[in-house]
């Protein structure tokens, strides 16, 4: 494997829906498109593995690379066009019937916009690619699916949301976390090589005697040596990214400790005491400009207007201010990737026109 494949490997295990992940790994995947090939496999490999509530994070990054790559030229539609139907298949099967309509619009705008030219894009997951009718079945999720998939679907979306970017040690800590788990991946992997490919009986000088079948045992062994360096170097990198986590870990202590020590029980204590205090001054100083008000009114004095609010420029409001519409935070997919949203470069159907 390549280490532009390793890089990617790592960059998709925190892959998420958010907007700015999405686009961020596309403009990277489009940067490598001479590469395309290799990443598709490598894309396809990971969303096999993927848990089910990441699935649809990997298709909207597919979708956004294809329709943003056209302009560079076909190099990931031809990587992605033999690889997608049945992806397509397993995203809608990861989830439920909500999550098999995301799948079908992204196909509706593949087919619109025309991404992999004459494919029968909408017929996908119909297993009409050739996959057989085994995949129709599994495009839609049974009534007796498995209880993890269940419990993703209920889950809010919003679980999905980016991590907000992390500086420093943080981010030191959480790149070193991400090497970690690809690096204990990558050692299951050799580990799994190992036991299927190195025979006890193979590194027998025997066997040269025995054999019926010189190359096939060549084979065998080549095969085994293979694994067992493939094991050498998942141990070895396992080992430094161990060391290196070890380290950033117990910094990340001393910190803690260090923080801890900052927040000391008597200034919180200190601090209840001027809250409670400011509190009660509060109250009472607005029963008293309530009495104020009341005796001014009563006496038939103007009340006084609030003084007005000043911009930080002191320039005073006035009544032609432009007032910014109120956000609606209770609204959903407000921070999450619209596969609709990535640009058109030419004109299909009438379609709007991308002019940069």
């Amino acid at each position: 494997m390549t280490d532009t494949c390793r890089a990617f490997k790592t960059k998709l295990a925190s892959l998420n829906i958010s907007v700015q992940s999405i686009e961020t790994l596309s403009h990277w995947c489009i940067f490598h498109r001479k590469s395309a090939r290799a990443l598709a496999l490598v894309w396809s490999e990971e969303l096999a593995r993927a848990p089910p509530k990441q699935k649809l994070a990997y298709l909207y990054l597919a979708s956004d690379i294809v329709q943003n790559a056209r302009k560079k030229g076909t190099d990931w539609a031809d990587a992605m066009v033999d690889l997608a139907p049945a992806a397509c298949r397993d995203v809608a099967a990861s989830g439920d019937d909500k999550n098999v309509e995301r799948v079908r619009k992204v196909l509706r705008i593949w087919d619109e916009r025309k991404v992999f030219g004459s494919a029968p894009v909408t017929t996908w997951l119909d297993g009409t690619d050739g996959a057989g009718s085994a995949a129709v079945a599994s495009a839609k999720p049974s009534g007796r699916a498995p209880a993890e998939t269940s419990v993703v679907a209920k889950k809010n979306k919003r679980d999905l949301v980016e991590v907000p970017a992390l500086s420093g040690e943080n981010a030191a800590l959480a790149k070193l976390l991400v090497k970690m788990e690809t690096a204990e991946r990558e050692f299951n992997e050799a580990t799994e090589r190992f036991a299927a490919d190195v025979k006890e009986d193979l590194l027998d000088e025997k066997v040269l005697d025995e054999t019926s079948d010189p190359p096939g045992l060549l084979r065998a062994l080549q095969s085994a040596e293979s694994a067992i360096a493939a094991k050498r170097n998942a141990i070895e990198t396992t080992s430094e990214t161990l060391d290196g986590l070890e380290k950033k870990l117990r910094s990340a202590l001393e910190r803690v400790d260090a923080l801890r020590q900052k927040q000391d029980q008597s200034v919180m204590s200190e601090l209840t005491q001027m809250a409670v205090k400011c509190a009660t001054l509060r109250m009472k100083a607005s029963k008293k400009a309530a009495a104020f008000v009341a005796m001014q009114a009563a006496s038939g004095a103007p009340v006084a207007p609030p003084p007005a609010v000043e911009k930080e420029n002191n320039v005073a409001n006035d009544d032609d201010t432009y007032l910014p519409e109120p956000v609606d935070f209770d609204a959903e997919d407000d921070d999450q990737y619209d596969p609709t949203d990535a640009p058109e470069e030419f004109d299909f159907g009438g379609k709007r026109q991308r002019t940069d």
